[in-house]
């Protein structure tokens, strides 16, 4: 165990190697050596809670978590858009966007104490509100979807999107909403 498990950081940010894959948009992209683990870990996640559904075949089962894996990995990267979409909106990106393999981290280097509400609010609501968004594109096409791949991929991005945005809200510690419940309650109290 390392200090980072409690923020559903799987690998040792102090000690595992890291790979950096460029700049996107000025924001640097690094990944952890470890970072290829997430899908095997996300399937076998969605795999293990699926067998409380005893109606499923094994095909089924395993079928649903490929489709839940994918999803993931797309609302992951859609998820840290957002972050340097408000980043960049509110004039104060993310130095660094680091993908662990269970999730990713947005880093700011330097004093961020002396950085606006309104700024850290802004950064901090761009990831769950862009999951919301697609969440909700996803239902909107839904019936427009002929069955299949495309049909079982968008049921996934829907709940998987939906509860990154919605969870995103939730005030637990390295979460968006811990930031986003924190900068809210010192613009009211600064009225």
């Amino acid at each position: 165990m390392h200090k980072y498990n409690k923020f559903f950081i799987f690998e040792n940010l102090d000690t595992v190697r890291k790979i950096s894959l460029g700049k996107f948009w000025g924001v640097e992209i690094v990944i952890t050596s470890l970072v290829w683990l997430g899908p095997f870990l996300f399937f076998a996640l969605h795999f293990v809670l699926n067998l409380l559904n005893f109606n499923l075949t094994l095909t089924e089962r395993l079928s649903q978590s490929f489709y839940f894996t994918i999803a993931v990995e797309i609302t992951t990267m859609i998820h840290a858009l957002g972050h340097i979409i408000s980043g960049k909106i509110v004039k104060s990106p993310m130095d660094e966007l680091l993908i662990t393999a269970l999730r990713d981290v947005n880093r700011y280097h330097g004093d961020q104490s002396q950085i606006k509400s309104t700024t850290h609010l802004g950064r901090a609501l761009g990831g769950p509100v862009i999951n919301i968004i697609v969440g909700v594109i996803c239902i909107f096409i839904a019936p427009t979807i002929p069955s299949g791949f495309w049909s079982n991929l968008n049921a996934s991005m829907i709940s998987v999107n939906l509860f990154f945005g919605i969870g995103g809200f939730l005030p637990i510690p390295s979460v968006d909403g811990a930031v986003i419940w924190r900068e809210v309650k010192n613009l009211v109290s600064k009225k």
